[in-house]
């Protein structure tokens, strides 16, 4: 069956949502749900957030050159949700709607206390793609929970990530397995 070309994107489903955290230029912290998100470079380390232009993260980014990507678990899907409201320039989004923030190690922007894993990122480029602005950041510090990790190695099972679908669709408790790649020895 022939599926509409303009909701393709819908098909590159579940897509990890995230939280992004900037601060803006009167020092309100902002806080939006991104589902584009991905890693483009190992060396050095870079991820893409696919943005639309009309958002505030888009323009905090472009004025203080930082970000930071959280990853939330399950549990707090009604909280990251919400993070798409709008709110006035200026106030805290975060407290608006309950997650709590402490300081980054290397950007101005916070993290959310919540989260389990933390990307800051400063800004390397942008590009305009379609009805998005591609936003390339290098990865300038990666945490992640101290109880994920057994054994030197992450409990991705723990993570608990939420996935969106499409809409108001979302995936949770998905099954970790191990399968042998055959593109290392």
């Amino acid at each position: 069956m022939k599926y509409p070309v303009e909701k393709s994107h819908r098909l590159l489903s579940p897509r990890l949502l995230t939280v992004i955290t900037t601060k803006n230029s009167k020092d309100g912290v902002n806080a939006a749900p991104v589902d584009f998100c991905s890693p483009v470079s190992f060396n050095p380390p870079m991820v893409m957030v696919a943005l639309q232009p009309q958002i505030k993260t888009h323009k905090n980014i472009q004025d203080t050159g930082e970000f930071v990507i959280n990853i939330l678990s399950k549990e707090h899907i009604d909280q990251v949700l919400r993070c798409a409201v709008r709110y006035p320039e200026g106030v805290n989004k975060l407290k608006i709607i309950g997650l709590k923030q402490y300081s980054s190690v290397f950007v101005k922007p916070p993290r959310i206390k919540e989260a389990k894993i933390w990307l800051e990122c400063r800004f390397v480029e942008e590009k305009i793609v379609g009805d998005h602005f591609a936003v390339f950041g290098e990865v300038v510090a990666a945490d992640v929970r101290d109880d994920l990790m057994k054994g030197g190695k992450m409990d991705l099972a723990g993570i608990a990530p939420i996935l969106h679908l499409v809409k108001d669709s979302f995936a949770v408790d998905y099954k970790v397995i191990k399968h042998r790649r055959y593109d290392y020895k």
